[in-house]
């Protein structure tokens, strides 16, 4: 598992394991209760994590439809851990291995990664690097990677925001830039059309408490057809009984907002309570999830001799 890293800023403690290059805790000056929701049992971190808290994810983040990976005309068969679908990065993804820590200071980390070629299934090595820092009340995520062979990487941080302390988020509101999103089946692919958000319980641009939004959301909404260079403004989560917020920009073309619908209580969050049912909301901004299975979608495929890079900031304020 490894020592717990801490980074502190003038406004942030932050708590990252080893184990997934994970984001334990995120606790802002002045509110008594994390912001990120973490395991009370650190063991629990690396492969027994199932619901990704605070985890890295890589190679490729969200679903691929049955594990298909279609790359110049050849059909990879990548590993089935959410059957009968492949779901980030699989059995061995990154979220369940132990990083190697390269950089710690007071306010920044660097954790690097080697995936073998083959493993769950995906062509050539990976190299990925994950960079975390602490400055004022922002919390800066920065993911690079390398490849020897073409390969899916899209790479996100599974964070789970509550802002409340409370059991339950479906209070919190939701603010996405998006006009469209992508609706799934009942497996929770992609049908392959962006649909636009303009009448629909999804959409978010104006604000929307999460309570009030579709019955089950675990989607991704379409920011851009293509990733940017730099970070641009893309969500804004905020409880009004806390008066707590967290501003997200991303350079990812995509945003998953799941609401944790599945989460049933199993385990333990740092306070000591089960964390249950719509105990907190994940927002993961990715490329588009399938995008491998639809030539339409922002493409995830880097090729030897690219350098990948996300680049995610979260703003946490209080009042």
């Amino acid at each position: 598992m490894g020592a717990s890293i801490r980074l502190q800023s003038s406004a942030l403690n932050v708590e990252i394991l080893p184990a997934g290059a994970s984001i334990r805790s995120v606790y802002l000056e002045g509110v008594p209760f994390p912001l990120v929701i973490g395991a009370q049992d650190k063991a629990f971190y690396g492969p027994a994590n199932r619901t990704f808290f605070g985890a890295t994810i890589g190679r490729n983040a969200n679903r691929l439809d049955r594990g298909r990976l279609p790359i110049g005309g050849e059909v990879h068969q990548l590993s089935i851990n959410e059957p009968p679908h492949h779901l980030h990065g699989g059995t061995t993804g990154a979220w369940s291995r132990p990083w190697t820590v390269e950089s710690v200071s007071s306010t920044d980390a660097v954790l690097a990664l080697e995936l073998p070629a083959g493993e769950d299934g995906y062509p050539g090595i990976a190299r990925l690097t994950a960079m975390f820092a602490a400055e004022d009340e922002m919390l800066t995520i920065v993911y690079e990677g390398e490849v020897t062979a073409p390969c899916p990487v899209n790479m996100t941080s599974h964070l789970y925001f509550n802002l409340s302390g409370h059991a339950e988020t479906r209070d919190h509101c939701l603010e996405v830039e998006a006009d469209r999103y992508l609706p799934v089946g009942s497996d929770l692919i992609p049908t392959g059309v962006a649909e636009p958000v303009e009448g629909t319980p999804f959409d978010f641009r104006d604000g929307r408490v999460i309570g009030r939004g579709p019955s089950l959301l675990d989607h991704n909404f379409c920011l851009s057809s293509e990733r940017s260079w730099t970070p641009r403004h893309a969500a804004r989560l905020f409880c009004e009984s806390s008066g707590v917020s967290v501003e997200i920009a991303t350079t990812e073309s995509g945003l998953q907002v799941y609401d944790g619908a599945y989460l049933d209580g199993t385990i333990l969050g740092l306070d000591g309570k089960p964390v249950a049912r719509h105990g907190a909301i994940a927002i993961e901004p990715q490329n588009w999830p399938d995008a491998p299975n639809h030539e339409h979608f922002p493409s995830a495929i880097l090729q030897p001799g690219e350098r990948y890079r996300h680049e995610s900031v979260y703003r946490f304020v209080k009042g």
